[in-house]
């Protein structure tokens, strides 16, 4: 687990120390024996040895005789150098690395609730850092006093280390610490009991950051900035287990539309879920202040946008920061001018002590045009040739069916003409009673045919424009009622001729019985 994810280290070499022939002990060596022990028995060409005087008694009558000199070969003087110079090498490295891991960091782990009473049994961890990387090195759990060392550690100035715990969920670490002008050093951790409670959270300052918008892809890049205080004396430590219900944890909103969430500051080691409207956290807020920092994503499709925000705590003061090429304007945030940030002007808009669930809404307009919608509109400008071509169609096919409709009803008039003109003959002898009666209706239904055939000539002069609306539903009411009574009088006289019909074939049954 990385704890100083936003430290940079800086890494330099170290030098080690120079040893010379006279730098005797380091490394168990004596290397200055060494280097006189090579020059007893061989001694360089070109040096002369001046004999002693003997104190021997048989020495005085001896002619003096010089020791023989034998000369070092090419190959014999580069094995020397060599040996030399690892004799100078070896001695130095040990006794760098022997001087530079005498480094210790002890302290105690202390309780801040309980007026820092010591805290034994919890684990605690050193964590290493130098240039861009991080380890634990070691993990030990204090004592009965809430003690805690670490000894043996390197103290060259591009290393750096910082001691960390888990203490009921929520995590605590020291600042970083630097062994290379104090090697040995007193640092204590303080943690606090854990609540639930957000009655003691407040947001001291949220910014709101708009970046340029990215007009190819229709997005608006937007950062967010939050420094809370915990006025109490006991951390807040929320939950994301929730039944049915937003969880009781840090929580965060975010607009409509929101996508590609990247947290940033204050999340680390820490879960995150999305709840509606935004995402929540499981991060810890100790006594004091706390930062957390996220960036996010929102689609836009026109050169006006509404920003909603809300402010899920209370908050002391609300910023929101809009690139000079934009217009931006709200009902409750008011102008403060243009201020610098990162060696950038923004526009800044502010509001101070919002409640908690408190709405702003900012109106945005100047946005450069997306370029999904230049080309939605291009296209709407000028249209597909496929829909002129569908336009065409769908006229062709309504002409046709119009002109099939008048045909089929010049058709069915026409039919109904020709069968009230076409009387069929009927079957002589005993039906000549039924054609009798055939010939004595015959008017009746040839007037119905023909105020049948009236009507639709008068309902083809009303569609054509001919007559007035007036005229047409006065002709059409008259020749409506001639054709009821046609009816009424048909309909008598086939109820009148039905029991005689019947009576007739009841006495023709019983003659020829």
């Amino acid at each position: 687990m990385q704890v100083y994810d936003r430290h940079t280290f800086y890494s330099a070499g170290a030098q080690a120390p120079h040893a010379s022939c006279r730098d005797k002990g380091r490394g168990r060596v004596d290397v200055g024996a060494l280097c006189l022990s090579s020059w007893d028995s061989h001694p360089p060409t070109g040096h002369h040895v001046i004999p002693t005087e003997s104190r021997c008694e048989k020495d005085k009558h001896k002619a003096p005789s010089h020791p023989r000199i034998h000369p070092l070969s090419l190959q014999g003087v580069i094995i020397l150098f060599m040996f030399i110079v690892s004799l100078f090498a070896f001695p130095s490295i040990a006794s760098a690395h022997t001087l530079t891991n005498t480094g210790q960091i002890s302290g105690q782990l202390q309780d801040g609730t309980k007026r820092n009473a010591p805290v034994a049994g919890q684990s605690v961890t050193l964590q290493m850092a130098q240039g861009q990387n991080a380890s634990d090195l070691k993990t030990v759990n204090t004592d009965a006093r809430g003690m805690f060392s670490f000894s043996g550690l390197n103290t060259d100035k591009t290393v750096s280390y910082a001691i960390y715990t888990l203490y009921q969920k929520a995590q605590y670490f020291t600042d970083l610490i630097g062994l290379s002008d104090k090697p040995v050093q007193q640092v204590n951790l303080r943690v606090y009991d854990a609540t639930s409670s957000v009655s003691n959270i407040a947001v001291v300052q949220a910014n709101v950051l708009f970046n340029k918008a990215d007009a190819p892809h229709g997005l608006l890049n937007i950062t967010e900035n939050f420094v809370f205080e915990n006025l109490g004396l006991t951390t807040y430590v929320g939950s994301l287990q929730a039944t049915g219900q937003k969880p009781n944890a840090l929580r965060f909103s975010l607009p409509a539309g929101a996508r590609q969430l990247s947290l940033k500051v204050g999340f680390d080691g820490y879960n995150v879920i999305q709840v509606n409207p935004g995402f929540a956290s499981d991060a810890a807020i100790p006594p004091g202040t706390s930062q957390f920092a996220f960036s996010f994503q929102v689609p836009y499709s026109a050169s006006h946008y509404d920003f909603a925000y809300t402010a899920v705590y209370p908050t002391v003061d609300l910023s929101v920061l809009m690139p000079l090429d934009y217009h931006a304007t709200s009902g409750t945030l008011t102008s403060q001018g243009t201020t610098n940030v990162n060696q950038q002007s923004y526009q800044q808009l502010e509001a101070k002590q919002l409640l908690a669930g408190a709405q702003v809404h900012v109106e945005l307009d100047g946005l450069p045009t997306p370029a999904n919608q230049s080309s939605t509109a291009q296209a709407d400008q000028n249209p597909p040739w496929f829909i002129a071509i569908v336009a065409l169609m769908l006229a062709i096919v309504a002409a046709t069916w119009f002109v099939y409709i008048r045909m089929q009803r010049r058709r069915t008039s026409a039919r109904r003409k020709q069968a009230a003109k076409s009387a069929p003959a009927r079957k002589t002898g005993a039906a000549s009673q039924r054609s009798t009666q055939a010939r004595a209706e015959s008017p009746a239904t040839e007037d119905q045919e023909t105020l049948l055939q009236a009507l639709l000539e008068l309902d083809k002069d009303y569609e054509a424009g001919t007559i007035k609306k007036a005229e047409y539903q006065e002709r059409r009411a008259t020749m409506k009622a001639r054709l009821r009574v046609l009816m009424s009088a048909e309909a008598g006289e086939k109820k009148a001729t039905a029991p005689g019909s019947k009576k007739t074939a009841s006495s023709s049954g019983k003659a020829k019985s």
